[in-house]
């Protein structure tokens, strides 16, 4: 790369994750304050959190056919643009004075977002895969996860303080992300150089549709999205409703949940990296047995949580952040290697495809289980959501003993 250190790349991919996860990250601690605002259920709810993945399911499964076909940089170029214009359409849009118009609207700029942002999460993997090789990829790969942990110790709590700040408006945290996604647009433009090494491999370009073809022939393949698939729903079932569940049946303060994300943040950017380099020294199976053992614990803990004093909350909320991010980091290296490096775009777009839609299922699953009798009461059945993602994660642990890794040599930019 002659216009940029490679910590600089990593730098901007962690920017471009870092806007995408608060987008939708967002959607999260303020769960509680849509519900009132929109008048909307917890399904209701759940569907509002399931667009975004919903629509970056087809976006993604449309990538596979092209994403290998361009250069890494032209791709993120207009994918990352698009995501720009729709967190700022969530911003402006759904601002009317008819709760049921301003709840479809919403819902509708939150499709659009995902429509462009949905590939993002496959192409920054593909060029981390790309880009970085084996034995230091899990480092990169725990300074770009990083990017969960800033969202959560500056972005969310940065949203949060701005809806404080204009009176309950929920606009102004879209309209924060879609500004600085605008400054990191700039910075792919003027930054990266192009990438190309997928496409000069000297090998036939793969068919639109030999990523399918191969994930279809390949059980390898095949248990790497499924693994995927389960380690999300093991996941997400529990993520959308931590806010309401912490609000009504845990007595934690509006305001205070600025704390569970600003504690769990902070914690995650101290372990995330560390997890990285234990990740290229013991191996990333080993390292993510560890965390997605780990993780049982908390899964449970925070869908069985009764009230309790702020800080013993926080430290289970702490405990959450930290081993289901740390799992995540073993498992997104695992998958940069189990496919060759000239069909890895694809292949991601694909698994990003996969994610989403578990992603978007996963909500759906919640809400359908949990019950709210009316506004401010306890929501009931949550602890049925933790059983659900405990045996979705039980199911990734057994399925990752399975999954090989394949060649990963690239011929070298010039």
């Amino acid at each position: 790369m002659k216009k940029i250190s490679e910590g600089g790349l990593l730098a901007i991919l962690a920017a471009v994750q870092f806007t995408n996860i608060v987008d939708f990250m967002i959607m999260m601690p303020l769960g509680d304050l849509f519900q009132r605002e929109l008048g909307i259920q917890p399904f209701q709810y759940s569907i509002l959190v399931s667009a975004y993945p919903m629509a970056a399911f087809l976006s993604s499964l449309f990538g596979v056919f092209f994403l290998d076909k361009f250069d890494r940089k032209k791709a993120l170029t207009v994918a990352y643009f698009g995501f720009a214009l729709g967190t700022l359409s969530s911003a402006v849009v759904p601002n009317t004075d008819n709760e049921s118009l301003n709840y479809i609207l919403f819902v509708g700029t939150r499709f659009f977002t995902g429509m462009s942002g949905g590939i993002l999460g496959a192409l920054v993997l593909s060029i981390v895969g790309d880009a970085i090789p084996l034995e230091r990829r899990g480092k990169a790969m725990g300074v770009v996860m990083m990017a969960f942990s800033l969202a959560a110790i500056v972005g969310v709590p940065l949203g949060l303080l701005l809806v404080e700040w204009f009176d309950g408006n929920w606009h102004a945290p879209f309209l924060m992300v879609g500004g600085l996604a605008l400054v990191v647009w700039f910075f792919i433009v003027i930054k990266i150089p192009p990438l190309r090494a997928h496409l000069d491999t000297g090998r036939l370009k793969p068919h639109p549709f030999e990523t399918i073809q191969l994930a279809i022939k390949s059980p390898n393949q095949q248990k790497a999205l499924l693994f995927m698939v389960l380690l999300v729903l093991g996941q997400f079932t529990v993520i959308p409703f931590i806010t309401p569940y912490m609000i009504n049946n845990v007595g934690i303060a509006q305001d205070q949940i600025i704390y569970i994300y600003l504690i769990g943040g902070a914690c995650t950017v101290i372990t995330s990296p560390l997890v990285g380099r234990l990740v290229d020294r013991f191996g990333r199976k080993a390292i993510f047995f560890v965390m997605a053992i780990g993780s049982l614990v908390p899964l449970l803990l925070t869908t069985n949580l009764w009230p309790l004093p702020i800080y013993l909350v926080l430290c289970v909320s702490a405990s959450f952040f930290i081993f289901i991010s740390g799992r995540n980091i073993p498992a997104n290296t695992m998958l940069t290697a189990v496919v060759l490096p000239q069909n890895r775009g694809g292949f991601m777009s694909l698994n990003s495809s996969c994610m989403s839609l578990a992603s978007g299922a996963a909500s759906l699953i919640a809400g359908s289980i949990i019950v709210q009798e009316a506004e401010g009461e306890a929501l009931q059945h949550y602890n049925v959501v933790g059983y659900v993602a405990v045996t979705f994660t039980i199911l990734a642990i057994l399925l990752a003993t399975q999954l090989k890794e394949l060649p990963q040599e690239l011929p070298k930019s010039e």
